[in-house]
């Protein structure tokens, strides 16, 4: 997937500037709240987040219901790593934290992580392949999410386009 990554931030400063493409959430029915763009790109998806800051203890630990690739721009970044199936969390086996320009990928359907900005929001860029047949165990939304304010996904979209343009 890191590869995958890759090919889409070459595309990604023209996609930018594709407006009517993006959609917006407001993620905040758990910690971290995340400020979401997303657009589809071929027969994945693009995610643009601004991850706020959270309290290690509150950080949702989740599964990926699909292949991913992630990569932090901007902020410092802490993930905590487990592996095991089911609905249960695993043991968080590792963490890390990292100050900008960290990649990874998610490519196994029983790996498990948390994700929370430090001090200040983190933007991140990920890409995600085809569903697998995985309950995400909580990671779902108990009601419909809204939209981003129309103030934060210009914001957004502005904050991308800047960096993309380096």
């Amino acid at each position: 997937m890191l590869d995958v990554l890759a090919q889409l931030e070459t595309e990604l400063p023209t996609l930018l500037f594709d407006e009517v493409g993006w959609q917006s959430l407001d993620i905040d029915y758990h910690p971290p709240r995340v400020e979401r763009l997303w657009r589809p790109w071929g027969a994945r998806r693009v995610y643009l987040h601004r991850i706020h800051p959270c309290a290690p203890e509150d950080a949702l630990f989740h599964p990926h219901p699909w292949p991913s690739a992630m990569r932090v721009l901007d902020g410092t970044y802490e993930m905590g790593i487990g592996h095991g199936p089911g609905t249960s969390p695993p043991p968080v086996a590792a963490t890390i934290v990292s100050a900008g320009d960290l990649r990874y990928e998610m490519t196994d359907v029983d790996a498990w992580h948390y994700v929370r900005a430090i001090g200040r929001p983190a933007m991140t860029v990920m890409v995600t392949g085809t569903p697998w047949q995985r309950d995400a165990a909580g990671a779902e939304p108990s009601s419909p999410l809204s939209p981003l304010s129309a103030i934060a996904r210009a914001e957004m979209l502005a904050w991308f386009r800047a960096f993309y343009a380096r």
